[in-house]
């Protein structure tokens, strides 16, 4: 089904207000949510809902409470998400490690107490297209086993970089520690659909490709081993460094425990202009043809950037609308009707 934008974010907002989220914080989480599906990252848009509401109607998110400045020491700071809606705090946090780039030439913030802030690369790219290069990544319930074990310690915790490049052009690379996204492992099962050998193991620790089994069991790193080290490393820095839950503390929001989720999230960014900006530009414009201009292998007709596609991608649904499969509208209007407002309406 295809579905104007604006009518998206409106039913978002709608059903945030209705569990007694704020107004600022229920447009900037839409934002989030809606870029997601723009982009064509149906596991952080759309399909989410059904699962921030539930977290939000058992307490689990308060949903009402606002996110925080915890201390700013010169380029460094700190924000407490107030364990509410994860993308508010996120959004805080950006503008924060933009400001201190901008003034001190670097920039570190750290998140702690946050919910799913969404997809990393939102705020990778805000802070590119601001002239810095950036890094973000968050920490989330685990789902993935270290490399050589069986059970889950660790999340998928994504990871990503972005940087400005000449013609306003940005690179932002958004990738999950795991083989691919849980949310995909979600869509898979949400629409019956298997999922490709290789992505998961079941509770037992063998390979499966029953998105549901996959579910209750683990997935497996990006990589093998050098998955299992960037996701550490996302965990160190997300979780420990800002003070938030980690590995097996963490409480997944899709499970039935009563506890906060608590997970982290950590940002930096760089101004360029203090190793030069003309030359950086110059620079990166040529690496980007000497990568886009590189031998084709057989059968691809280009060379995309990293982002370059979910770039194409949003600029082709702002005009005309954003596709989201049957089920996941049905999801909608049940969380709708479960709340007493006004269903999405489809094209």
């Amino acid at each position: 089904m295809r579905i104007k934008v604006n009518t998206l974010r409106e039913f978002y907002i709608t059903v945030l207000e209705a569990v007694n989220t704020p107004p600022e914080e229920a447009g900037i989480t839409a934002d989030a949510l809606i870029d997601a599906d723009l982009h064509g990252l149906e596991t952080h848009g759309a399909l989410r809902i059904p699962s921030y509401i539930k977290a939000a109607k058992a307490g689990r998110l308060e949903a009402f409470h606002s996110p925080f400045i915890e201390w700013n020491k010169k380029a460094v700071s700190l924000v407490d998400g107030n364990n509410g809606w994860g993308q508010p705090g996120a959004v805080m946090a950006v503008r924060e490690v933009i400001n201190n780039a901008k003034s001190h030439g670097v920039g570190a913030i750290a998140i702690k107490n946050t919910n799913h802030i969404g997809a990393c690369g939102y705020y990778a790219r805000m802070i590119a297209e601001n002239g810095l290069a950036g890094f973000v990544t968050t920490n989330s319930s685990p789902n993935m086993p270290p490399w050589g074990g069986k059970e889950p310690v660790l999340g998928t915790n994504p990871i990503c970089f972005s940087a400005p490049s000449p013609g306003g052009n940005l690179v932002v690379a958004d990738m999950a520690t795991s083989v691919v996204a849980k949310g995909k492992i979600l869509l898979a099962a949400e629409k019956g659909e298997p999922i490709p050998e290789g992505w998961a193991l079941d509770k037992n620790g063998r390979t499966t490709t029953d998105p549901k089994k996959a579910l209750e069991g683990s997935l497996l790193p990006v990589g093998g081993p050098k998955g299992y080290g960037l996701a550490l490393f996302a965990d160190i820095f997300s979780g420990v460094l800002s003070g938030a839950n980690f590995g097996n503390k963490i409480c997944g929001m899709l499970g039935t425990s009563a506890e906060p989720v608590g997970v982290g999230a950590f940002m930096w960014a760089i101004d360029i202009e203090l190793f030069g900006a003309e030359g950086f530009y110059e620079r990166i414009g040529e690496l980007i043809s000497m990568v886009t201009g590189s031998k084709l292998s057989d059968g691809i007709q280009r060379i995309y950037l990293p982002g370059e596609i979910e770039n194409q991608t949003a600029k082709e649904r702002s005009l005309i609308g954003v596709s989201i499969s049957t089920s996941i509208v049905k999801n909608l209007n049940t969380v709708a009707q479960e709340l007493g407002v006004s269903p999405l309406l489809t094209d």
